[in-house]
């Protein structure tokens, strides 16, 4: 998807306009996420890591801040929260009886998979007039834009590209 038209290719003032969409896109995604109705509603850190324990897989509190990029503290907040709401809960690490292990309840796992609907309820919406080519092309960018980003600043593992366009090759 190109960016509106504007300044000449490499310039300076190309980068800057660029600069504006990363701002406008940040404001945006802040807009969408509120624009969601979670059942039950959930802060955007609290559902972030609910995410992360009941999508991905269950971890120690510290490997979920490095994860996600947030302060332990932060995370700490947001589980207890989850723990509070019945959403999460803490077990005793197998390979360091001495840590724990963040997991989600059952019913951790069911708000997950009903706010997981929301949201792809939501994106779909939003992406409607959107080709598959389209969709994949901006997937495969923002992919290449976060890999960019966490290789230059850190960060644990490449962005996933999403689904491949029929004869899309993987270079």
């Amino acid at each position: 998807m190109p960016l509106p038209s504007g300044p000449p290719a490499g310039s300076d003032a190309e980068l800057i306009a660029m600069g504006k969409q990363f701002g406008a896109f940040y404001r945006s995604v802040h807009l969408f996420y509120q624009g969601l109705r979670f059942d039950p509603p959930l802060e955007r850190a609290a559902y972030t890591l609910l995410v992360r324990i009941a999508g991905d897989q269950p971890d120690r509190l510290s490997v979920l801040a490095e994860d996600l990029g947030l302060d332990i503290s932060t995370v700490s907040r947001q589980v207890a929260a989850l723990e509070a709401a019945g959403l999460a809960t803490r077990a005793a690490d197998p390979s360091d009886r001495r840590a724990s292990v963040i997991t989600p309840t059952e019913h951790g796992r069911e708000v997950y998979a009903r706010n997981r609907a929301i949201w792809v309820n939501a994106v779909r919406e939003l992406l409607t007039d959107w080709t598959p080519q389209q969709r994949c092309e901006f997937s495969a960018l923002l992919g290449r834009l976060i890999d960019s980003i966490t290789t230059r600043y850190g960060g644990t593992e490449p962005a996933d590209r999403g689904p491949r366009v029929e004869g899309e090759s993987s270079t």
